[in-house]
């Protein structure tokens, strides 16, 4: 053996030493996983003059809850999320910006296929006072064979009463608006208008302290997101702009920061607030989810 094939000889057996010697001790890094955000848009969903499409945005749903699960399969992709053991409560948007009625529909639908203990829609008590909306919602459940018996207007109220009751599972579907004292609201500031307290305590300072809630309240229930980003609202005016997406994720922090980013390229915040600051605040404050962009996988889906 030449000089040269005998060093090379030696650094291969070192090495082969060193990752045994890694492999038996647990020494070598994992690569870090990414948490997943997937998002799923739909040119003909919706528009300012046109209706919701009721089975495009099933088709959106069923895409999106797919790729965030990794199966093709729609009941087993919704039970990777809802166990048969669960009690589920599905928080919608509330009233500056309601949800389109065809989202919580289809967002039962989909945890009733998974075949949990129990749900509960547990709708904005505020939401009483829009007839319209309420009568779709309720007549959207009744077309998907879902008892109306799941709407519960008592639960989010303002002060809500979640942690009261034994939900272990929670399921979001929060829009987005600019805000006058979040910048942007979404998911975290979400979590501050449905703790115990109610959002008032959070907004001395651009809601700073909305994610505090995050851990202590509802860090014993599983959780699900899914923006209704089908349109953005600006302040208490309504729709501003048709986005024709939908928003998935398991992370609280992770997805709303999608969501601002996908909100923030066709619409501004309110004035001069820097909406990702409570955002960025519920990770490296509270410790509730993931804010570096880096350690985020994004899923961009047409269908």
């Amino acid at each position: 053996m030449s000089e040269m094939n005998r060093r090379e000889f030696v650094r291969g057996t070192a090495a082969a030493g060193l990752l045994a010697a890694g492999l038996q001790t647990g020494l070598l890094a994992a690569p870090e996983r990414k948490t997943r955000v997937v998002i799923v848009t739909c040119p003909d969903v919706i528009d300012k003059e046109k209706p919701v499409i009721a089975g495009a945005v099933r088709k959106m749903m069923e895409a999106g809850i797919t790729r965030l699960a990794g199966t093709r399969d729609v009941t087993r992709a919704w039970k990777t999320f809802i166990k048969p053991t669960d009690q589920v409560a599905l928080a919608d948007a509330g009233t500056w910006l309601l949800n389109v009625p065809e989202v919580l529909v289809e967002v039962m639908r989909g945890i009733t296929l998974a075949a949990p203990n129990a749900a509960k829609l547990t709708y904005c008590a505020l939401d009483e006072g829009h007839t319209d909306f309420m009568g779709r919602v309720r007549g959207g459940l009744k077309d998907a064979a879902i008892p109306e018996e799941v709407m519960d207007g008592s639960i989010y109220t303002i002060r809500s009463q979640y942690h009261q009751q034994a939900f272990t599972n929670l399921v979001m579907t929060p829009t987005l608006k600019s805000h006058s004292i979040a910048g942007v609201s979404g998911i975290i500031k979400h979590f501050a208008t449905m703790s115990k307290g109610g959002p008032s305590p959070h907004h001395a300072n651009a809601m700073e302290t909305a994610g505090s809630v995050i851990v202590p309240e509802f860090g014993h229930m599983k959780q699900l997101y899914i923006v209704d980003a089908l349109r953005f609202g600006e302040t208490t005016r309504g729709p501003q702009y048709y986005q024709k997406s939908l928003i998935f994720g398991t992370d609280p922090v992770a997805t709303d920061m999608i969501a601002l980013e996908v909100f923030l390229k066709s619409c501004k915040t309110y004035g001069e607030l820097p909406p990702e600051y409570h955002r960025v605040l519920a990770d490296t404050r509270y410790k509730a989810g993931i804010s570096d962009r880096t350690k985020i996988e994004v899923v961009d889906l047409k269908v």
